[in-house]
């Protein structure tokens, strides 16, 4: 894994399909750090707010339109930050162009547009992965070895949290019916993503509760119960209406592992505190930045021809355990 993280193999020519925030603040500056990736072009439909915001060196082309992003031949590999209910849509269009995807969480919003995704990119040659950053940081690459290894015996539960105030900010695409918004769709999500890396398979059955305003609108917080069969369980709740936070426990049957801060490491230290019997041990993790290890995985990947840590099945099986958590809270999804 190190190896394919740090890459020198010739650059990967990327391009950037929407200015979202995320794209701006960490993956441009990400991009332009990794050791086998050149931004060339980013596309957006406000082209001078990019111009403003990254001060982008004039090797870098701006489109005010997606279209001509997708017909840019020196591009081999997108970044897609759309709204959620647009990633389906675009991540086609990009792959039937013949560009490789690097697609924002989440992959979708249905099943059925996931596996569309997973047809297309299969169809055309061209590697599709959902971006979950989180999973490239040594402190989750540090946990999952350990749960290899049997350092605190087989799991039998996760516990794991993710709030996002945006009480102030009502009118934040997050809580957009039309654009796919959702607590557990933009940050419970890593709480499925996380009990499906530990697990290794899917959920056989889900209980769940979601909180909307009234009928129609974005759900604001989410609780859910999963069983994994033969004793192993995971408890996640995502909230809107919080103050930020996020923590994981991963409990076994020798002892457990506390994750303070497990998915946006990068720009502070953080904490992984070991508990084996009596002994209570507290791995620190320097700020490294999970956005440059993906990017340099990602790059690796097409240039060998191996396949990425997060497979697309892994990502169809965590949109059928999303929709199932909403069926089984009685919330209509999609909205809109």
């Amino acid at each position: 894994m190190q190896s394919e993280l740090h890459s020198t193999a010739v650059p990967i020519k990327w391009g950037i399909l929407g200015a979202a925030s995320v794209a701006i603040k960490r993956v441009i500056p990400a991009m332009q750090a990794a050791s086998n990736a050149q931004l060339v072009a980013i596309a957006s439909r406000e082209p001078d707010r990019v111009r403003l915001l990254l001060a982008a060196p004039p090797a870098v082309r701006i489109y005010g339109d997606y279209e001509s992003l997708l017909a840019d031949e020196e591009v081999e590999a997108l970044y897609l930050p759309l709204p959620n209910s647009m990633h389906a849509e675009w991540s086609i269009r990009a792959l039937k162009a013949g560009k490789h995807v690097l697609c924002e969480k989440p992959l979708a919003l249905t099943v059925e547009q996931g596996l569309s995704m997973l047809q297309t990119a299969r169809a055309q040659g061209r590697l599709l992965m959902e971006a979950f950053m989180y999973r490239f940081h040594p402190q989750m690459l540090w946990v999952m070895e350990q749960i290899s290894e049997g350092l605190i015996g087989a799991v039998k539960l996760v516990r794991s949290s993710f709030y996002f105030d945006l009480r102030s900010r009502p009118q934040d695409i997050r809580l957009q019916a039309t654009l796919g918004g959702g607590s557990l769709v933009d940050v419970g999500c890593y709480s499925l993503n996380l009990c499906r890396a530990i697990y290794g398979r899917a959920p056989l059955a889900v209980g769940a509760r979601v909180y909307a305003p009234a009928r129609g609108e974005v759900e604001r917080a989410v609780v859910a119960f999963l069983d994994f069969g033969e004793g192993r369980f995971a408890l996640i709740d995502s909230s809107f209406e919080l103050p930020t936070r996020q923590l994981a426990e991963i409990v076994g049957e020798n002892g457990t592992l506390l994750l303070n801060g497990p998915f946006t490491p990068g720009q502070v230290e953080t904490t992984v505190t070991l508990t084996v019997g009596e002994q209570i041990i507290v791995r620190r993790f320097p700020p490294s930045d999970p956005y440059r290890l993906e990017i340099e995985h990602f790059g690796s990947c097409i240039r060998s021809g191996r396949p990425p840590l997060l497979q697309l099945e892994e990502s169809l099986e965590n949109l059928a355990t999303m929709e199932a958590i909403y069926r089984s809270a009685g919330y209509q999804w999609p909205l809109g």
